[in-house]
């Protein structure tokens, strides 16, 4: 399960944006201005509204994901909803010779729906793991009768062994679909267990206490060069900024493309107050 922890002053660790898996480049996500906090060798930025804070850091930028560590403290005197699903990331593209910039708004995975999806395929392939299709047992019907009735039809030894041996390869076959399904399950049941105990759940924060989980977002804006992650909280709206750059191993920075995106600016859902920026920090040379 995320973490929960009764909010004593100390700081709680946080820290993760990944992009996903590219043909040629790497991309890297870091703060746009000097962190305000350092945990574990990660720069956080620290976001405070009211009697709200929340502190954001990159983890990776490996894997199909742009993930975040987020960490939420109410210090307020009455319970605040944490919905990771309603958090979402304004993403900039750079003016290009044929494109204006443009911004576009990621919203963030429902770990609640992508936890349900991942228990329904994992209970599929259980299912399937021990299953005998219709096909199997017609199969095995089929080579019994032919047993049965070789002598009447004459069947010579060579044709028995070859009928035996096609047999036997349909059921190996079989067998590896049951075994394919099974290891699915198990990697599934994995995958669950991790999440359960990574992703930050929706949750209602009690006053006085702390949340801490991971909030991730599908990467595919590989072109962007800022990432603005905002929390919607309490009627409030945290924001955190981010540079993204683009590199290959031998340290060289890729001219990345981008399919012409014309986005207008994305305001705040309703209801919620303007993006509250992070704290002040030295501006990067």
């Amino acid at each position: 399960m995320p973490i929960i922890t009764r909010w004593l002053g100390s700081s709680l660790l946080l820290a993760l944006l990944t992009t996903g898996c590219m043909p040629s480049y790497h991309v890297t996500v870091r703060p746009a201005t000097e962190a305000a906090r350092w945990v574990n060798g990660r720069e956080m930025v620290v976001m405070a509204a009211d009697s709200l804070e929340a502190e954001v850091g990159v983890v990776s930028t490996i894997g199909p994901w742009t993930e975040f560590d987020v960490t939420v403290r109410n210090t307020s005197r009455g319970p605040v909803l944490v919905a990771p699903e309603q958090f979402y990331v304004l993403v900039s593209f750079p003016a290009t010779k044929t494109t204006a910039p443009a911004q576009v708004r990621v919203t963030a995975d429902d770990p609640e729906a992508a936890l349900q999806t991942m228990t329904q395929e994992a209970e599929h392939h259980t299912q399937k793991s021990t299953a005998v299709p219709a096909a199997e047992l017609l199969s095995t019907v089929s080579s019994v009768v032919q047993d049965l009735s070789s002598n009447k039809r004459k069947e010579t030894t060579e044709q028995y062994n070859a009928r035996q041996a096609a047999y036997q390869a349909e059921m190996n076959r079989y067998e590896q679909e049951r075994t394919d399904h099974a290891v699915r399950a198990a990697s599934l049941r994995e995958d669950i267990r991790h999440a359960e105990q990574t992703l930050l759940r929706k949750t209602t924060l009690d006053p006085g206490y702390a949340l801490q989980g991971r909030v991730r977002f599908r990467s595919w804006y590989y072109a962007a060069d800022k990432l603005q992650l905002v929390l919607p909280l309490d009627g409030h709206a945290l924001a955190a900024d981010f540079v993204q750059t683009a590199y290959r191993m031998d340290g060289t920075q890729p001219a990345v493309a981008r399919t012409p995106v014309v986005v207008p600016a994305v305001q705040p859902p309703a209801g919620l107050n303007p993006p509250v920026p992070p704290a002040p920090a030295t501006v990067r040379p």
